[in-house]
């Protein structure tokens, strides 16, 4: 696992760089970009929806200076814990 090189707490409405966790042969990480819709210190975990350059139905148009490519939100929240998250992106 990548450590975080930053010391901000996450707030509603920012986007962070993060290590998703996937549950397959060899249980690798992704490193993608995510929302948090909320943070509780008290469990350390980050509720938080991905963002995605693949256009799947359901998923709503991200439009952010921030975004290099033309980005999605994924329908799907997770609960992230804390340390998962590597880097403060901006506000969406």
């Amino acid at each position: 696992m990548t450590s975080r090189t930053t010391s901000r707490m996450p707030q509603k409405g920012d986007i962070w760089l993060v290590e998703f966790p996937y549950f397959t042969p060899g249980n690798m990480v992704k490193v993608r970009p995510a929302i948090v819709l909320d943070y509780n210190e008290d469990t350390d975990k980050v509720k938080m929806r991905r963002l995605t350059t693949q256009k799947k139905k359901g998923y709503k148009p991200f439009i952010n200076d921030k975004m290099k490519k033309r980005t999605y939100i994924t329908r799907d929240i997770m609960d992230i814990p804390y340390y998962n998250l590597i880097r403060y992106i901006g506000k969406a």
